[in-house]
């Protein structure tokens, strides 16, 4: 603060003259000039003895000038580091879902939503575009983390799972009566194959929740999933309260879908037919 910058000043300038006046006295031998030889030493109250005390006061009083210069530059530098080091914070977040990799123009959404925030919209276009250089025309949401010195960084995003499953069944949109509008059909080795691509964003680390994630947004955009009943005989069951949920780690998973122990009955045999 302006204050805290007045008092420091004021301080450095307090030990220059205290310096100063505790120097000047002692350093009357560092000017002084030498006696010829034969001539003796200059008396006290002579011109030369004048001459090397106000030459003695000259340079201490420039010494302690410079020290004070100094020690006012180091305090100014020292709070435009600390200012630095405090501005280089997160203060929002733009979440662009619907831009395609490797073709993003300063048109809307980028322009308007980068522009409100003071970012520099055509730099952020050439930069986006070269991450997704290897993905031109593929949908490739991202989260803009911006900074208070107006600077950003790009987080690159998994596709909307409804964009993958409009496109596994060539469709371009979603059906508008979820459950009796069937736009198209897709297999349990398709879902499962989405499920992979968008685990990364996903609440849980196993691929069989994943599908029953994606499964729940095929239904709403009206896609059937061929065997999905035989699979989902055969994946994690359901928890029986709120209390036993398994959480979004493998570890709390029963055998033999996570690490933890099997479920009560799981290893009992089956009955033996009876004999007729």
């Amino acid at each position: 603060s302006a204050c805290g910058s007045s008092k420091s000043r004021m301080l450095w300038l307090v030990l220059a003259v205290v310096a100063l006046g505790y120097a000047a006295p002692q350093l009357n031998f560092l000017v002084a000039k030498p006696a010829l030889r034969g001539a003796g030493i200059p008396l006290h109250g002579t011109s030369s003895s004048r001459e090397s005390t106000r030459g003695t006061h000259l340079n201490v009083a420039f010494g302690g000038m410079a020290l004070a210069t100094l020690g006012v530059v180091a305090t100014r530098r020292q709070q435009r580091l600390g200012t630095a080091m405090r501005a280089v914070t997160e203060v929002a977040q733009v979440k662009l879902s619907k831009i395609i990799g490797g073709k993003a123009t300063p048109a809307p959404p980028v322009g308007p939503a980068i522009g409100a925030f003071g970012l520099n919209i055509a730099f952020f276009v050439k930069e986006y575009n070269a991450l997704t250089a290897d993905k031109v025309g593929e949908a490739c949401p991202c989260i803009v983390h911006v900074m208070s010195d107006k600077s950003f960084k790009i987080e690159l995003k998994t596709p909307l799972t409804a964009t993958l499953l409009h496109k596994a069944v060539g469709a371009s949109k979603g059906s508008g009566k979820a459950g009796t509008d069937i736009i198209g059909t897709i297999t349990v080795e398709k879902l499962e194959e989405i499920a992979k691509i968008k685990l990364a964003d996903l609440n849980c680390d196993d691929i069989s929740r994943a599908m029953k994630i994606v499964h729940g947004t095929a239904v709403a955009s009206g896609i059937k999933v061929e065997g999905y009943e035989e699979w989902l005989a055969t994946s994690v069951p359901k928890p029986k309260s709120i209390m036993d949920r398994y959480g979004p780690g493998v570890s709390r998973l029963p055998a033999p879908w996570g690490e933890g122990p099997p479920l009560e009955g799981a290893d009992e045999a089956e009955p033996e037919p009876a004999e007729a």
